[in-house]
């Protein structure tokens, strides 16, 4: 009786430890807070109705994994992405489906606004890297004329397309970067996440006057990590001034 009991004793403390109580079926999604964000986006002239609602959704969605993955890490339920970071948020954001509170042209101005609320668990970051990897992948088997074309997407999956720019960045290929970019923002002229990859590729190339320019054009179409990033360099480096 008591070899049973320490046996019963001994399953039940080995089925605790492979079956936590934190991944029970009743799951993190059903009990994370909905995350609210929002975002606000330039309209370029003669840009279609489909591009600037397309990349101001991302751009929401965007910010809505960086706080979700903020917490999600603090709780230890996703591990820090590093240097891949910004690419398997951007895939995470991608694919995210979240339920659209507002949206409007904003009247008087040129600009567009919409407002989202979504929830994020750890399927959405491994779903992403999964993706990463593959699109990795088929990245490394480009032609060299594929390579220095850098053709773009002809659909609009902005999640995807800034993806492999900021693989291009954390593989130090800073000009297939900043080449690859150039085309995309001929399709995408107003999106200021283009501007703020170009800075990081500009800077690591040693030209801080053409950064600081792609800094202030992030800054001025509304990215408030490049405006934070100006007056730092404005501080530090006598080189650069804000203009």
């Amino acid at each position: 009786m008591k070899t049973l009991t320490i046996f019963f004793c001994c399953f039940s403390l080995l089925t605790l430890f492979l079956n936590p109580p934190c991944l029970a079926d009743t799951g993190l999604t059903d009990n994370t807070p909905e995350i609210v964000s929002e975002s606000t986006c330039r309209i370029a002239t003669d840009e279609s109705p489909d591009i600037y609602e397309a990349l101001c959704f991302f751009n929401a969605k965007y910010k809505a994994v960086a706080t979700g993955a903020k917490y999600l890490h603090h709780a230890g339920m996703i591990k820090d992405y590093g240097e891949s970071r910004k690419e398997i948020y951007c895939l995470v954001a991608e694919n995210l489906t979240p339920s659209i509170i507002e949206r409007k042209r904003l009247t008087n101005t040129n600009d567009y606004y919409i407002k989202i609320k979504t929830k994020l668990d750890l399927s959405n970051f491994t779903r992403a890297e999964i993706r990463n990897n593959e699109i990795e992948k088929q990245e490394e088997h480009f032609s060299w004329q594929e390579e220095m074309e850098q053709t773009v997407y002809k659909t609009i999956r902005p999640g995807e397309e800034i993806s492999r720019a900021y693989r291009y960045l954390r593989k130090k290929e800073w000009r297939m970067a900043i080449i690859y970019l150039n085309h995309l923002q001929k399709k995408y002229p107003n999106w200021h996440e283009i501007y703020f990859a170009k800075a990081v590729g500009y800077y690591a190339e040693n030209k801080p006057e053409a950064m600081v320019d792609a800094l202030h054009s992030a800054c001025s179409l509304g990215n408030n990590e490049a405006c934070e990033d100006v007056k730092k360099f404005s501080e530090h480096h006598e080189i650069i001034k804000l203009k």
